[in-house]
């Protein structure tokens, strides 16, 4: 739904923002107005915006069935 220059002029309004209440409401507003552009292409968002985060796993990992796999990555 964002080009890639929306996305990082909103990465840079969430890291300039000094609060989680200020963060909070970024993302709020960010979200109603995906919603409208979804509409306007037909498809629906649901009411609140996605879990905070970048969709990693608690602690940072790549969760179950991510990885490199048998030989990590080491030509085997």
């Amino acid at each position: 739904m964002m080009t890639a220059q929306e996305r990082d002029q909103y990465r840079s309004k969430m890291r300039a923002a000094k609060t989680a209440q200020e963060r909070e409401q970024i993302r709020a507003e960010h979200h109603e107005r995906m919603k409208v552009r979804a509409k306007e292409r037909g498809v629906t968002l649901p009411d609140d915006p996605p879990a905070r985060g970048n969709g990693m796993m608690p602690g940072g990992g790549m969760g179950p069935g991510g990885g490199m796999g048998p030989g990590g990555g080491r030509g085997r």
